[in-house]
């Protein structure tokens, strides 16, 4: 049996790192066929760090006839992510996770020596969401990653310690389930709960993090973006709607500007829908959108009709975003 689990870890040591960098790379490789421009942002949390012993504590306990048991205390954790949303889908992170707590050995004789440890965690993960993050505010993702712990013992003035402990360095493995919920295209609030297996120590810690999302931009999708010289607004609707968001956006101004001011130019509208509901549906939707859009122009800012024309894609071709509409001026 010892010798099947002692197999069994080794397969799982060798596969875990080789699942990381696959999800990695596809991540990487799905965003050139998706946007044209991608997304980033930030997210600083705060959460609570379940401890779980190591192999090189549980050796000191057996070896050091001083102590029966070495128990380890939980405490608070703070992280820092930067992210790359490489698809609506998909996204890649680079994150540090900071603890510190405390690490109590029992003596046999009785009492017990505490001391302080502080713990640092860098890591590579891959995001996966189940929602299309640009067309749904709230979606549930799931994260793999993949880096390196350094558990650093404060045992310098611990004599009944310092002779037996070390700070210890390792390989780890992280994986969870988390929530994300935007409150638009800026800001919005995450939290996840996450596994982490230590490849030598052959420990497993859980981390439970809640956070603040920014992100910094919203992508385009391919072929939408502006070349030089033309003007593009990107307009957002309300769920199953054709009203829109901010009718005062200051993108469509500055399009009612630019055709006021150049007589060959004209503003061409392409509008999306999402992929939830009958395609037949959809199309008319994103229609409807179009036209809203058009109308705004003409009714709101004096906009010649001839000089606007409107293209619905429903949820065709892979390129819908909820809530949008892509509007260009052309000279």
């Amino acid at each position: 049996m010892s010798i099947m689990v002692d197999t069994m870890k080794k397969r799982m040591n060798s596969l875990i790192p080789k699942a990381v960098g696959a999800c990695v790379l596809a991540s990487v490789a799905s965003s050139q066929a998706f946007l044209e421009n991608s997304s980033f942002y930030l997210v600083p949390s705060v959460g609570y760090h379940y401890t779980d012993e190591m192999d090189h504590y549980d050796k000191l306990q057996k070896k050091n006839e001083t102590y029966k048991k070495i128990e380890f205390d939980d405490g608070p954790v703070y992280g820092i992510s930067f992210g790359f949303q490489t698809t609506a889908y998909t996204a890649i992170e680079f994150a540090y996770n900071y603890s510190n707590f405390d690490i109590v050995g029992k003596q046999a004789a009785g009492g017990e020596t505490k001391y302080e440890t502080t713990w640092h965690y860098v890591h590579v993960d891959a995001l996966y969401y189940f929602n299309d993050i640009y067309q749904n505010d709230f979606s549930f993702y799931i994260p793999i990653g993949l880096g390196w712990v350094k558990n650093d013992p404060d045992v310098k003035n611990n004599d009944a310690m310092k002779d037996y402990v070390r700070g210890i360095e390792d390989t780890v493995f992280n994986f969870g389930i988390g929530a994300q919920y935007m409150f638009g295209d800026i800001f919005g609030i995450r939290g996840d709960i996450r596994g982490l297996y230590g490849f030598s120590q052959e420990n497993f810690d859980a981390i439970a993090q809640v956070g603040l999302v920014f992100r910094f931009g919203v992508p385009v999708p391919v072929g939408m973006a502006a070349d030089d010289g033309i003007k593009s607004a990107d307009i957002r609707f309300k769920l199953n709607s054709t009203q829109i968001i901010n009718p005062n956006d200051p993108d469509i101004l500055a399009l009612v500007d630019a055709v006021k001011n150049n007589p060959n130019a004209n503003i061409k509208i392409l509008a999306y829908s999402d992929k939830s509901g009958a395609s037949s549906y959809n199309m008319k939707l994103s229609q409807r959108r179009a036209d809203s859009l058009k109308n705004m122009l003409v009714n709101n800012y004096g906009v010649d009709p001839e000089r606007v024309y409107t293209k619905a894609f429903g949820d065709q071709d892979g390129m819908s975003r909820s809530r949008h509409a892509v509007a260009i001026v052309e000279y």
